[in-house]
């Protein structure tokens, strides 16, 4: 894992993606030495859906959505994907 700062992001994001997360090095972006974003290479599928559906029960508890009406659009969403 690489950490870098937004202002080395800022100016350096292409090499980044190109040098370290197509290889697979999953990339921090830190502001004033704190985490503020995941780069996760696409290839690493179980690290992109665990942070999917980390980011989805963030969003389900702030919606106040009830479960089960997530689980029936999830279901559509995966019908979609797959079909």
């Amino acid at each position: 894992m690489k950490f870098v700062n937004v202002r080395e992001f800022s100016s350096s994001a292409t090499k980044l993606l190109r040098d370290d997360v197509e290889k697979g090095v999953k990339v921090v972006i830190t502001k004033r030495g704190k985490p503020v974003g995941l780069i996760i290479p696409f290839k690493d599928k179980i690290a992109v859906a665990e942070a999917l559906l980390e980011e989805a029960d963030a969003l389900l508890k702030e919606s106040g959505l009830k479960e089960i009406d997530l689980l029936k659009t999830l279901e559509k969403v995966r019908e979609k994907v797959y079909a």
